[in-house]
């Protein structure tokens, strides 16, 4: 049993507490374009969602400001101008 444990065991890190970092990185190396919303019955037409980067509130004052565009390639709500691009290619937007 010793044996087995020594050879299969992986130590675990500590964990720092709270919620994991979400990885972009893949936003920064693959084309990515502004698309809208698809529309739900509920909404029909004016089917909106709140920007990611607006209600983060790291680079500016943190805001709910409705969208209806989004990244089809990352499934991200974004507003177009200027949330999409510092997504997009900033690693810590």
């Amino acid at each position: 049993m010793r044996e087995l444990l020594e050879e299969h065991h992986t130590p675990q890190c500590g964990s720092t507490g709270g919620r994991p970092a979400a990885d972009n990185s893949l936003c920064l190396t693959v084309r990515h374009f502004p698309c809208e919303v698809p529309q739900t019955s509920a909404q029909g037409s004016h089917t909106r969602r709140h920007c990611k980067v607006c209600l983060s509130g790291t680079r500016r004052r943190k805001q709910r400001r409705l969208t209806k565009y989004m990244c089809l390639a990352c499934d991200t709500l974004l507003c177009v101008s200027p949330c999409f691009r510092e997504y997009q290619t900033l690693k810590h937007y």
